[in-house]
């Protein structure tokens, strides 16, 4: 291979390395507690999880070579993740969905990104557990950094407003 091929790609690899790396510091700013795992990652380079439940929720949050995220949180409580999505994409953005998540019946809800690629799935869990899932896949890091970020600030605020009231 030539010279100036072969440091044309390892200046891509440091770029790409410097991405990724910047793509883990953003998610793990956005959700508190998210860590590397300590185990394989199989699916992605990098696996970063969290272990939180009932409070910001259990799951992982993978970034692939293409600095795309795959987020999977469970046990998040269904107003957290309500507040969280209707601040984020609005009202009724999500199918089967005509007003606010907050108002929505247990169920799963979707949205497909046709401009990303990306696929969200929100599932509001029953009465009795009163906590949902969060899977997104294939999501810009900056969407997964944004959503995670609006997880963590509406149980903050949820938080806040049981203390003081």
């Amino acid at each position: 291979m030539k010279p100036t091929v072969m440091n044309a790609l390892d200046k891509w690899r440091e770029a790409s390395d410097q991405l990724r790396a910047s793509a883990v510091n953003a998610l793990g700013l956005a959700l508190p507690g998210l860590a590397p795992t300590k185990t394989p990652t199989y699916c992605c380079p990098v696996t970063l999880t969290i272990d939180k439940p009932h409070v910001l929720g259990n799951g992982r949050v993978c970034v692939d070579d293409d600095t795309r995220a795959t987020v999977e949180l469970d046990d998040v409580p269904n107003d957290v993740i309500a507040e969280a999505v209707d601040a984020m994409f609005g009202i009724g953005w999500f199918d089967q969905v005509d007003g606010p998540l907050t108002d929505a019946a247990p169920g799963a809800y979707n949205y497909d990104d046709e401009q990303t690629g990306a696929e969200y799935e929100i599932v509001l869990g029953n009465n009795d557990t009163r906590t949902g899932r969060v899977y997104v896949s294939y999501v810009p890091v900056p969407y997964a950094a944004e959503l995670l970020d609006a997880i963590t600030t509406a149980r903050s605020r949820q938080e806040q407003e049981a203390a003081a009231g």
